[in-house]
């Protein structure tokens, strides 16, 4: 896939490398307090000033190159399903508006400000990608995309495996999302459940285009480490989870064979050791941490009930869907961030509307994802990424909430699916020889 790479990043390098850095962002170097109620930093500190100075400089060089090339920001068409994200970005955008009045949080006038700047963020990384993607050639822009996405989640990996010598506290200790003292790897560098979703992309993009060899197995291994040390079980679960899909429906007869036997002697060693696993997927705590999952479905009846109160435009982007949950939160050793649901998040940022536009979009992604599956790597890797998200919105929130590095992802690998099922028709038309269109063209003349 090399060729994609040089031809787009040779011929738009500056609208490339800094599509590339927006991606990929910056690791946290800021020690947060895990209960979420006490950072002292404030809004604006290193790493919020440097996010900021990214986004500013990508939305200039977006801008620059529009202006300068006197070309429109897509240079050819493609499907981007905007009648469904422009209603949800509106439909976001009202609801801060009118965000209501926290019962249990004092008002701020910087609530609205930074919720609406965090919605310009997916703005801008929607555009980049998209202007990046109608400039690569149809036949291309799949591989190109899957190719970015594995070197955004391989960048991340080499980021903490280089910094945990130097800063092991930093990037081997207790997330700033939990309100336990669990150490899992990422850290607060980058929070443990994105490292491990940044690590599933990574294998299965080492499993499937690194060469043959030692240098796959060491790739699918490093990936392996991340993910186990990252000790986050949804994404281990999907990960297991997306390994008996690979083994099942995307490998030879011996593969799935062996598959068969693998279950048939695993279930014997589970129901032996099940205490040992549910120790370990308690993260070594009591068993009540892994039947709530960590208070999670507290979180969502707290949101739940929230949602009730306004569910027809919700309390806002970011702040009001935060307050809202704040008001219904009856704990007081962590406050949650955010809902930890897709779903409930949506409903309670933007009402009903933006549940069903979400919901909407997981289901023609789905839909589109599984008809091109088998046609090539790409589009296989794409539908397991998929299934990923999938998974994770059950337990978390991939573009409902501010723009992470898990929501990098999650843009490209919409748009690998939705933009390059059309690419992949357009490619198979072009593909075929001039000389067997002529004859079929005479044949029905």
């Amino acid at each position: 896939m090399g060729v994609q790479q040089i031809s787009t990043s040779r011929q738009y390098p500056l609208l490339y490398w800094t599509a590339l850095i927006y991606l990929v962002g910056i690791p946290n170097f800021i020690h947060f307090d895990v209960t979420g109620r006490t950072h002292t930093q404030g809004i604006f500190n290193l790493t919020s000033i440097s996010q900021i100075a990214i986004a500013l400089f990508s939305a200039y060089v977006l801008a620059m190159t529009v202006m300068l090339s006197r070309a429109p920001l897509l240079s050819r068409r493609i499907t981007l399903d905007l009648w469904l994200w422009i209603p949800l970005l509106l439909q976001m955008i009202l609801a801060t508006l009118l965000q209501p009045t926290s019962r249990m949080t004092p008002f701020s006038p910087t609530d609205k400000i930074v919720s609406l700047y965090r919605l310009a963020e997916w703005i801008i990384a929607f555009s980049l990608l998209a202007a990046l993607y109608s400039r690569t050639p149809a036949r291309q822009a799949t591989a190109f995309i899957v190719q970015l996405l594995g070197r955004v989640c391989w960048i991340w990996i080499c980021i903490v495996w280089i910094v945990l010598p130097i800063m092991p506290a930093q990037a081997y200790g207790a997330s700033d999302e939990l309100a336990s003292k669990v150490s899992q790897l990422g850290g607060q560098l980058i929070a443990p459940s994105y490292l491990a979703t940044l690590a599933i992309g990574a294998f299965f993009y080492a499993l499937y285009f690194f060469p043959r060899g030692l240098y796959r197995f060491a790739g699918c291994l490093l990936a392996v480490v991340t993910i186990v040390l990252a000790h986050t079980r949804i994404e281990q679960m999907s990960f297991f989870l997306l390994l008996l899909i690979t083994a099942s429906f995307f490998s030879g007869k011996l593969i799935r064979l062996a598959t068969v036997a693998f279950l048939v002697i695993v279930v014997p060693v589970v129901v032996v050791f099940r205490d040992t696993l549910l120790e370990y997927f308690s993260r070594g705590q009591a068993l009540k941490t892994l039947t709530t999952l960590n208070d999670r479905t507290f979180v969502w009846h707290a949101g739940i009930e929230a949602a009730k109160l306004r569910p027809i435009l919700g309390y806002g982007f970011i702040a009001g869907a935060k307050n809202a949950i704040r008001d219904h939160w009856i704990y007081a050793d962590w406050t949650p961030p955010h809902a930890h649901n897709e779903y409930i998040q949506a409903i309670l940022s933007g009402g009903a509307l933006a549940l069903l536009i979400v919901v909407t979009i997981y289901g023609r992604m789905l839909w589109t994802a599984i008809r091109s599956a088998s046609s090539s790597r790409e589009n296989t890797v794409l539908l397991l990424m998929l299934v990923l998200f999938l998974v994770r919105s059950i337990g978390g929130s991939n573009f409902t909430i501010a723009y992470t590095r898990v929501g990098a992802v999650f843009l490209l690998t919409f748009l690998g699916i939705t933009a390059g099922v059309k690419d992949l028709v357009v490619s198979k038309v072009r593909a075929i020889p001039r000389s067997t269109l002529q004859s079929a063209q005479e044949y029905i003349a």
